[in-house]
């Protein structure tokens, strides 16, 4: 029982309890030393609608301790006021319509400021607990990034090499250690965007860009993780220029092939375009695999969300899809997703012509 009590005492909900206490019991002290105060200016000043002045406490402890702490501050306040201010005094009857109507719009107000002060504790608390993850993501995937690079750096090399090339058990192995130190790495640059959109948001630097250029950088990027899918490509001609960041949208084009090929089969079809449809160019990457669900549409673009039909089948963060579009949207275009019974498409728009405001042209 004493080790039961000692692991509750020392355990998150112990301290929560602990913090609680100690927010009620200072604010009833807050509500003692206000109530003194007031009742020595009583002596010498009428002080009228003096409920108002109890809604101190109410907003100190709900910033600082919560719901429960602010709502002793107000119960005590009330009684407080009740008491020492209100006629007949050193009563808790209150008998003047006008007391009453104090009274009720003091409860009233406390509550709605006491919720509004704790949503903003809660929000605060929320807003830190992001910035210490994001720290934390960034801090550990930089120093993870250097030992994986070598890593692949050795067995590409590795790969090549005759002796190892003549042994089909070797590479293999190389190939796999290889895959998977690419494929870690992709995860860690995931990382890196996330916590670089969450903290010091995107400044893109425009440049004009031919579409096709970018359809193709992002398949180099993803060319190996392709493998033996049938991959058809579609390109306009004559497409117009489109003023965006080119890395960016590269990026966001190769997280969408990424995702193409995580969710179709080895040897099924992959197909790229590129056209303009009126003031947009839309770039398409449609792959054949399940129909997304209704639900699953709404969600895919959301932070850290994976389908939970794949989730323990299909390795990945639940990031990829939220990153291509923070990238898209930040060059101006948006991102859709659209599925059928046999395939599923996600088509990127980009404005014909458009150029951002004049301020961010500085960051060119």
């Amino acid at each position: 029982m004493l080790i039961r009590i000692r692991e509750f005492r020392n355990g998150p909900r112990g301290r929560w309890l602990r913090e609680q206490l100690a927010g009620v019991l200072v604010a009833l002290l807050i509500v003692a030393v206000l109530t003194a105060s007031l009742a020595a200016a009583f002596l010498w000043l009428p002080i009228e609608h003096v409920t108002i002045v109890y809604l101190i406490p109410v907003i100190v402890a709900a910033l600082r301790w919560g719901a429960i702490p602010a709502l002793f501050a107000g119960i005590s306040g009330i009684a407080a006021a009740a008491f020492f201010f209100y006629a007949p005094y050193y009563d808790f009857r209150v008998h003047s319509p006008a007391q009453i109507v104090d009274i009720v719009l003091f409860i009233t107000v406390a509550t709605i400021t006491g919720r509004m002060a704790v949503a903003v504790r809660e929000a605060k608390v929320r807003a830190q607990a992001e910035s210490l993850r994001d720290a934390l993501i960034g801090s550990v995937s930089h120093e993870l990034r250097t030992p994986l690079a070598s890593i692949v750096g050795s067995t590409s090399i590795l790969a090549q090499s005759p002796a190892i090339d003549r042994d089909v058990h070797l590479s293999s192995l190389v190939r796999v250690v290889r895959d998977e130190a690419e494929r870690l790495n992709g995860d860690i640059q995931n990382l890196l965007d996330a916590t670089r959109i969450s903290s010091d948001g995107i400044r893109p630097h425009w440049e004009w860009v031919d579409p096709e250029d970018v359809v193709n950088g992002a398949l180099v990027r993803k060319r190996r993780l392709l493998g033996d899918r049938q991959v058809s490509l579609a390109i306009a001609d004559d497409l117009p220029l489109v003023y965006v960041d080119p890395s960016m949208i590269e990026s966001a084009l190769a997280q969408l092939i990424e995702n193409a090929a995580k969710y179709s089969a080895p040897r099924a079809s992959i197909a790229i375009g590129a056209v303009q449809e009126g003031g947009m160019i839309q770039i398409k990457v449609v792959n054949e695999g399940e129909r997304l669900a209704s639900g699953e549409i709404e969600k895919i673009f959301e932070r850290f969300y994976r389908s939970p039909r794949h989730a323990g089948a299909i390795p990945g963060s639940g990031l990829g899809l939220w990153i291509a579009r923070a990238l898209i949207e930040a060059c101006g275009g948006r991102v859709q997703a659209i599925s059928s019974s046999h395939d599923t498409t996600f088509r990127i728009d980009l404005p014909v012509g458009a150029q951002p405001p004049s301020d961010e042209h500085a960051d060119e």
